[in-house]
């Protein structure tokens, strides 16, 4: 009898210490858990910053951007204006060497004020005025680099001798050029009467978005010729950015009314037309 009192209390300590062992087991699994879950969040976490970071960088080192601005690319001596082609792709050649990329002003206008981010090395490539030549000559060698470009188009020259055509210029939008407002006839616009500067940069803006089926929202000031009249008309006419005849790169840190430009003209030379690229105060 006692023999099999001293054998029950045996198997009774026993499984008492097997239960013991698992849910020491099971306790340390549930502590460790925890623990784990913390450390991938943390690691997520970490992740995003960094991403964000970079991304906050990429911004504040993009602060200035050059665009380019033309005017016609063929051949014709003593008129700086007139950009020989050679002259031209050897420039666009460059462009590529260096790992230049061209962005839109679309998404210039998105990386400066809307938070965007854009490409290490942007560069924006415009035409003002909207001569033939800019789809006959201009736009293969810029295609040819794999860039695309912006028109300023005079809205009444459209069709004009010399100037490009309704479906050139829908040739170019389908090709991812920017075809954007240089008002009606060109004029110096602080020099005509306020009625005169809205009647040309709301008749060019709806001329060109009723024959291109799209919104146009970018200008240049003929001539490069402003004031604050003039600069308060066009912010009011709707259009999101607008561009000089200034010197230096278009900046952050100017209002998108002043926006700065690299002028690129015929027998530049290569030189300074690097230089240009270089010094955004150039």
């Amino acid at each position: 009898m006692l023999k099999k009192i001293i054998r029950t209390l045996f198997w009774i300590a026993l499984i008492q210490v097997v239960l013991g062992i698992s849910g020491c087991s099971e306790e340390k699994a549930s502590s460790v858990a925890p623990q784990t879950a913390i450390a991938l969040t943390d690691s997520s976490v970490t992740t995003s910053e960094s991403s964000n970071t970079s991304k906050l960088a990429t911004t504040q080192q993009l602060k200035e951007v050059p665009v380019l601005y033309y005017h016609s690319v063929m051949l014709e001596e003593g008129n700086e204006v007139r950009m020989p082609p050679d002259q031209f792709e050897a420039q666009m050649a460059y462009l590529q060497e260096k790992g230049y990329e061209s962005v839109t002003l679309d998404q210039l206008y998105h990386a400066f004020y809307k938070g965007g981010v854009l490409p290490q090395k942007p560069i924006v490539i415009t035409f003002d005025d909207g001569y033939e030549d800019n789809y006959a000559t201009a736009f293969p060698i810029v295609k040819k680099y794999g860039f695309t470009a912006a028109v300023f188009m005079v809205s009444s020259y459209i069709g004009g001798e010399g100037f490009m055509s309704w479906p050139q210029l829908r040739e170019l939008l389908a090709n991812g050029w920017e075809i954007e407002g240089h008002t009606v006839n060109h004029p110096y616009l602080s020099q005509v009467d306020k009625t005169i500067v809205l009647n040309e940069l709301m008749n060019s803006k709806e001329t060109l978005e009723k024959g291109l089926g799209k919104a146009v929202g970018f200008f240049a000031y003929p001539y490069g010729d402003l004031n604050a009249d003039v600069a308060q008309a066009v912010k009011q006419t709707g259009y999101l950015m607008a561009f000089t005849t200034d010197r230096g790169w278009a900046d952050l840190n100017l209002d998108e009314w002043h926006l700065q430009r690299v002028y690129c003209f015929a027998n530049m030379g290569l030189n300074e037309f690097a230089r240009r690229l270089q010094e955004p105060n150039y």
